[in-house]
């Protein structure tokens, strides 16, 4: 597919690595890469849910899965040694594991938040932690963070999943000076909402939830579609990838009209009140 051409041309091995592969955009980078023949090492919670997409990718050059909680650190050192078993070299890491939830501050779990960070954000240090050496070693790379729009727009209700996604882009951004020296490239996603199923394992308010989905419901824009997009510009080496249209649009607003962004936000806090 020509969304890939300078990618696949860049990594003539065209060997990568996901977290969080099993289903939702993970799921839809493995499509993507195994259409243009990608070597997949292919891990998540879900070992079920791996073994099904599995059978599916069958025009993949090779598909490695190994069941990850990327919280875990001795976990994932396993992995990365079952990896390095199967393959001498890794072109593309795809940091996707996350989670979604919310809940007002106060209300919100001490062990709630602890798990949030440990797999939106330790989750995502793990994998550059392991595989940026290998890069370096190597000398060429790239690493794909998924992040959120809500890294930068910082809603309430949702602070434990701001403060995640606000440390992926500033790790993501740090790493992206750092490493360009040395031929590794870094992208940080920032999505606002689409069709997804990261609240399946949120814990927090119904309320909040109910409003995820909702907004996931509406969105015009899928996995397949973000999956692409992000491949595509990163491959053309954007740093920072802003999809779908709504997130360009809320980066637009918070940077140069916060006032406008503050009452939207005031508004959203008296509809949450009233509901609950």
């Amino acid at each position: 597919m020509t969304t890939l051409k300078k990618l696949n041309s860049k990594y003539p091995n065209k060997t990568v690595f996901i977290t969080g592969a099993a289903s939702g955009l993970g799921a839809s980078f493995a499509r993507l890469l195994a259409e243009n023949g990608w070597s997949l090492h292919l891990s998540d919670i879900n070992s079920s849910g791996l073994e099904a997409l599995k059978v599916k990718l069958k025009e993949a050059r090779e598909v490695h899965i190994y069941e990850l909680d990327v919280s875990d650190k001795l976990s994932y050192q396993r992995t990365v040694e079952a990896i390095q078993k199967n393959t001498s070299v890794v072109d593309l890491v795809i940091n996707n594991a996350g989670i979604g939830d919310g809940e007002f501050f106060q209300d919100y779990k001490p062990d709630l938040w602890e798990r949030m960070i440990q797999i939106n954000l330790i989750g995502v240090y793990y994998g550059c932690h392991h595989f940026i050496p290998w890069m370096i070693n190597q000398s060429s790379g790239t690493i794909i963070n998924i992040g959120s729009a809500a890294g930068f727009m910082n809603a309430p209700g949702m602070s434990a999943y701001n403060v995640s996604k606000a440390g992926v882009y500033a790790l993501s951004d740090t790493l992206y000076h750092e490493l360009k020296s040395k031929n590794i490239h870094v992208s940080v996603v920032t999505p606002t909402f689409f069709k997804t199923n990261i609240m399946s394992q949120a814990q927090g308010s119904q309320a909040f939830v109910h409003f995820a989905e909702k907004q996931m419901h509406h969105s015009t824009t899928d996995a397949e579609e973000m999956a692409q997009t992000v491949l595509g510009q990163a491959a053309n080496g954007k740093f920072h990838i802003i999809h779908p249209k709504e997130a360009r649009r809320a980066y637009f607003f918070k940077k140069w009209f916060p006032s406008l962004v503050s009452r939207q936000f005031e508004k959203m806090m008296a509809k949450f009140l009233r509901k609950r």
